[in-house]
């Protein structure tokens, strides 16, 4: 039985409840919690009593939800994550790794990837990914990439990447996990913006099909699921025990989990594998590409149709960078965007996104580009931008807890660094802590008076 169902039956049962949680399904609400959120999600907010499952240990309800899981998305494991895709990305870090193994990380990663470091104690090993000028973005990692570090550092335990990647490009995947099982390493993909992808193949194909070990999607940010919903998934075909997965996921999940969350996540994949949703899903994929053709249409605004997933805008206009777009956007026309690079504008859209939505941007965009608006922005335009290869001397998780100092700009070329810094655009850490700081470093904390680094005394 579905967990949706069976609150349904204990509803009706008038099982007399001395549990938390003590609202009492509703008896006492918060006026302004009623205002925002209505009665309905505190009747359905239980704690694990009898014939509601256990989370940490599932037998019943929740087994048989996250088993349909598994079916719909044909995995060997799928399991509900209640705290987004970064609980993913630090359970499957823990489940594979011990202190000290080699970890190849894309160095556009996500910033969970960072505090799965710190806990599981592993050493990474940084790949870059290529930079695209053009667009101020980074390009998908490539299969010769990943084979090139492998040959080199046979000790790597697991390979780290994202796709797609936040603007939405796709790597090959299939590829890159042929190389990862010829060198005997886990692959491990951040999914977290290709929820859609399981159920619209025009979307994208999910990369537990194409030979991941591990995945997760945030099923918030396309899909339409409640902040900040996610699912993670085990590949058929992978080594990897689900129950060290599940072991991994109880050490950072809530022993209180969220009933109203999971019947969400229960109802969001429901949904997606629905006649009704495909339908829907079909829709949203034709609104883009009217959208996109609409686009292309104007010589003056241009939108990126490489290998992406087509529902990650990217777009630029003529003469204006991104920030000063962006920028306008939002003043004069009341219209916020994801993000902005150098060169251009990410508009990021999902289930929820309709077509008078579409239309009403692509109203604006034509206005902008037509009346050649301007603004006082700041430009922050980098040109090529680069990175240097990241010297690692502690891993984070051995840097974590050591004591600092504040450093002068003057003294700290060859310091160990102690704090991040992350350069927008395009989004990509120059500086971890752990890392050694060298002159490149310097143009991008140069507003600093002083820095902390590793205290050597």
């Amino acid at each position: 039985m579905s967990i949706i169902k069976y609150s349904e039956k204990f509803k009706n049962s008038n099982r007399l409840l001395f549990t938390t949680p003590s609202h009492s399904q509703g008896e006492i609400i918060a006026p302004g919690s009623m205002k925002m959120l209505g009665k309905t999600v505190f009747e359905n907010d239980f704690s694990e009593v009898d014939g509601f499952d256990n989370l940490a240990n599932p037998e019943g309800i929740i087994k048989e939800t996250e088993e349909k899981f598994a079916q719909i998305y044909g995995t060997r494991a799928s399991f509900m994550l209640l705290n987004g895709s970064t609980s993913g990305m630090i359970a499957a870090m823990l489940a594979t790794l011990r202190k000290y193994e080699k970890v190849l990380v894309a160095r556009n990663c996500h910033i969970s990837v960072f505090k799965g470091l710190v806990l599981s104690r592993a050493f990474p090993i940084w790949l870059l990914p290529k930079y695209n000028k053009e667009w101020g973005i980074f390009e998908p990692i490539e299969p010769e990439q990943v084979e090139e570090v492998l040959k080199k550092n046979r000790d790597i335990k697991v390979f780290i990447m994202t796709n797609p990647t936040y603007e939405g490009l796709r790597a090959d995947i299939f590829k890159i996990s042929q190389v990862c099982k010829r060198y005997g390493v886990i692959l491990i993909v951040d999914e977290a913006h290709g929820a859609l992808w399981n159920f619209e193949g025009s979307f994208g194909v999910p990369s537990v099909n194409l030979g991941a070990d591990i995945t997760f999607q945030s099923l918030h940010k396309t899909a339409g699921a409640l902040n900040p919903s996610a699912i993670m998934h085990i590949g058929r075909s992978s080594v990897i025990d689900p129950q060290a997965v599940r072991n991994a996921l109880n050490l950072i999940t809530t022993t209180s989990p969220s009933y109203p969350l999971m019947m969400n996540i229960e109802a969001t994949v429901d949904f997606l594998a629905s006649g009704e949703g495909q339908r829907q899903l079909t829709t949203l994929k034709n609104n883009i590409t009217d959208f996109i053709r609409a686009i292309k249409d104007s010589p003056s605004i241009m939108i990126y149709t490489g290998n992406n997933d087509p529902t990650k805008l990217l777009i630029r206009v003529a003469s204006l960078s991104g920030p000063e777009l962006s920028e306008i956007l939002s003043e004069k026309f009341n219209v916020e965007d994801e993000l902005s690079n150098d060169k251009s504008v990410l508009f990021l859209t999902g289930i929820g996104t309709t077509k008078k939505k579409l239309n009403r941007l692509l109203k604006v965009l034509k206005q902008i580009a037509s009346d050649n608006i301007t603004l006082t922005v700041h430009n922050n335009e980098q040109g090529d931008f680069k990175i240097s290869e990241p010297r690692v001397k502690y891993s984070p998780g051995e840097i974590f807890n050591k004591k600092s100092v504040e450093v002068e700009q003057k003294y700290l070329i060859a310091r160990v660094s102690m704090e991040t810094v992350i350069n927008y655009p395009p989004g990509i850490p120059i500086l971890l802590p752990g890392e050694v700081i060298r002159k490149e470093h310097l143009p991008f904390i140069k507003d600093k008076e002083t820095f902390k680094v590793l205290d050597n005394v």
